[in-house]
Order: C-alpha cells, then sequence, then structure tokens
C-alpha cells in the first residue's frame, strides 16, 4: 500500500479534499488554527495507539487532518457535510428554528395584502351576499387579474373583522 492510499484510509479524505482542508485551515484566524494544531498532537497520541505501524510524521500529519475535521471542515459553510454528527447538528438547530419563525411571521407579501385591500369593498359585499372565499377568489382572478388563494382571503377576512370589533 502506497503513501496516499494509506492516508486516504486512514483519513477519510483524497489528495484534493485534503488540499481543499490546508486552504480552509489557512481561511482561520489564528487562534482557531493554534487550536488546531493543539487537538492535532492529543490526536496524535490515540492514533499512536491505534496504528502503532505508522511512521511518526505520517501519524503527526493525519493527526492534524483529523482534528481539522472534527473543528468542522466539512461539516460548516457547504464544505461537504461528511460527517455532521448530532453536536454539529444541534449547533445549527436554534438558527432553523429562527429562520423559521421569521419565514411564517412574515407571512404573504404586502403586496398581495395591499392589492386585495384595494379591492375590499367589492370583497365584502360579496360576502355580504353569501359568496364563500373559493368563488370570490376566482372572481378576483377573472375580473381583476389578481391571483388570491381562498385561505388566504379567509384570514384577511377574519384579521379586518378583529381589527374593526376592537375599534
Amino acid at each position: 500500500m502506497d503513501i496516499d492510499d494509506a492516508l486516504n484510509l486512514i483519513t477519510g479524505l483524497t489528495a484534493q479534499e485534503r488540499k481543499r482542508l490546508f486552504s480552509w485551515i489557512a481561511s482561520l484566524p489564528e487562534k482557531q488554527r493554534v487550536d488546531i494544531f493543539q487537538a492535532g498532537v492529543k490526536k496524535s497520541f490515540q492514533l499512536h495507539k491505534n496504528r502503532p505501524d505508522l511512521s511518526g510524521r505520517v501519524n503527526k500529519y493525519c493527526a492534524f487532518i483529523l482534528a481539522a475535521r472534527k473543528a468542522g471542515w466539512d461539516t460548516l459553510k457547504g464544505k461537504g457535510y461528511r460527517i455532521a454528527q448530532q453536536e454539529n447538528y444541534e449547533d445549527f438547530t436554534h438558527l432553523r428554528q429562527a429562520k423559521t419563525a421569521e419565514l411564517l411571521g412574515r407571512g404573504r407579501t404586502p403586496v398581495l395584502k395591499r392589492k386585495v385591500l384595494a379591492h375590499w369593498g367589492e370583497i365584502s359585499e360579496l360576502k355580504a351576499a353569501g359568496t364563500g372565499f373559493r368563488p370570490i377568489a376566482e372572481y378576483l382572478l377573472k375580473s381583476r387579474k389578481l391571483k388570491v388563494s381562498p385561505s388566504y382571503l379567509m384570514k384577511l377576512w377574519h384579521e379586518v373583522k378583529e381589527k374593526h370589533a376592537g375599534v
């Protein structure tokens, strides 16, 4: 087995991926690079116990690469997502929840709401005549070229009703 095959087997990365890993390390702040080097030293002792057949320099090289992977090379910023473990998943749970809350809070585009409210007189007349939200949505599409879902009309109807009931 040649050295490249051994490195591929131990690190789990190809030569090209190892090259990208070193570019990533170079882009980090110096404190993080020092932390990765320190973790690599610790990892080399663990690796030596498991693979005593490796030479010292190959052991240290592989340990450094493994420490960089553990530090987040292929779990963050679209770097491959090869070994995203539970701890990495949990780190970003709050970001995903915040993004979801933002999307839900934003609701429909204000442009659509303005366009629907511009025709609110017609909508309330149709509703007072007993017309359902589905036919009202079809009417707005055919006569006013305004595409709106019946469920959104119903939601808006209840919002306006609550607003006027509180006044």
